[in-house]
């Protein structure tokens, strides 16, 4: 798990040895035996929080040098950054319904008080309120992104979320004496921000100390860890060299390496999970060659097409004389999502609201986003790919 400076983006357990090799690797085993403390109520310095699928993803507070209020995205740590203190500069910036949000949030998030610099991610503003009934419940419903998210009327969430103009999930503080240098930390010090009924600030804490899992579940969740562990350091060699291999330009650009990621992403659009290294070596094989004779055809000249079907010649070549690393790779992908989905499992059950997707045929009960473990200083997100990020690559997004 890389340590985390501003927070742009989190990367999913099981795609850090893609992105570091046997280190990332590593890393992974170590969050995986601090869930296991977690889930089975033992001393852990791991912090847990449930992931709002909500958006836009915005960024508030008092500015570092100048003390003044400002909203914006995570494009205020751009090298140029995009500052809003007031309505007009959301309009130099942005247009549309991001705008309008933006606006809204300028509005209502300045009388929280907010001394420092947070992110967070909005779930809705007042036109995107709806209350419907779904199994016979009377909910108070937003989709900000891709779930919708159901809360009983009556509840106190319910009641909270129906007063207010917009609502937030604050999740990360950052501390530094600009924003170019800013490190970001896990959780918002809610609890010191003003309160007003114009804006519901919702806790995002997963509830741990509520986690009930049957020893033989922990047991198993041990016995999976531990032979990741033991597959990490046969593979380590192998994950390093693929990560050598892989780049944006130059031959790199075209390494097979370069379109692992590429394919677990379309493998995941096609509703498809990874449950043979033998038919996933198969398939990578077929999306690289599919890849690679589309940048054939986009070469002009004769020369250019022989040296692009050159490169994919070499990365099939590569892919038949490292089978075995292969499928040893594969099937390590394969069980560390077979562990990150013993904890989702585990910590879906403790959540109070509901979750659906919209589909032609109504309301379908889904998973909430995920869950964002914190553990010495670095952030990784453990999410459901086959039924979260499905949904996130297909269905439309509201905000948008």
């Amino acid at each position: 798990m890389a340590n985390i400076t501003q927070l742009k983006h989190l990367e999913h357990i099981e795609d850090e040895m893609l992105n570091h090799g046997v280190d990332g690797c590593t890393a992974s085993v170590s969050a995986m035996k601090e869930m296991l403390k977690m889930l089975g109520k033992k001393p852990s310095s791991g912090y847990m929080q449930t992931k709002w699928d909500g958006a836009p993803s915005v960024v508030c507070g008092t500015h570092p040098v100048t003390g003044r209020f400002f909203v914006g995205t995570k494009s205020v740590f751009n090298k140029e950054p995009k500052l809003c203190h007031f309505d007009d500069d959301v309009d130099v910036y942005y247009s549309g319904d991001l705008a309008t949000k933006l606006k809204t949030a300028l509005e209502y998030f300045k009388p929280l008080g907010i001394t420092g610099v947070v992110q967070g991610d909005l779930l809705f503003t007042e036109k995107d309120k709806k209350t419907v009934t779904v199994n016979d419940e009377n909910l108070i419903t937003f989709t900000p992104n891709t779930i919708t998210y159901g809360v009983p009327v009556n509840s106190d969430m319910g009641k909270k979320i129906s007063a207010a103009k917009i609502g937030v999930v604050f999740h990360t503080h950052y501390n530094g004496e600009d924003l170019a240098s800013m490190s970001a930390s896990a959780g918002a010090p809610t609890s010191e921000f003003s309160k007003t009924t114009d804006c519901a600030v919702i806790e995002n804490d997963t509830p741990m100390a509520d986690v009930a899992v049957p020893t033989n579940t922990l047991q198993l969740f041990e016995r999976n860890t531990n032979t990741i562990e033991s597959m990490c350091k046969k593979s380590g060699k192998f994950l390093d060299t693929l990560v050598d291999n892989m780049g944006t330009s130059g031959d790199k650009k075209f390494h097979i390496a370069s379109y692992l990621k590429q394919f677990f992403n379309n493998e995941i659009k096609e509703g498809r999970s990874i449950s043979d290294s033998q038919k996933a070596i198969k398939s990578i094989g077929e999306f690289y060659r599919t890849k690679m004779n589309k940048e054939v055809e986009k070469m002009k000249s004769v020369q250019k097409q022989a040296e692009r079907r050159k490169q994919m010649y070499d990365g099939m070549a590569y892919l038949e004389d490292n089978i075995t690393e292969f499928d040893a790779m594969f099937t390590l992908y394969r069980k560390m999502q077979e562990n990150k989905e013993i904890v989702i499992k585990a910590l879906d059950n403790l959540e109070t609201f509901r979750t659906f997707v919209q589909t032609d045929k109504g309301y379908k009960v889904t998973g909430p986003e995920g869950y964002v473990l914190h553990h010495d200083g670095d952030m990784i997100k453990l999410v459901n790919r086959i039924e979260f990020s499905y949904n996130n690559f297909t269905l439309a997004k509201q905000w948008r």
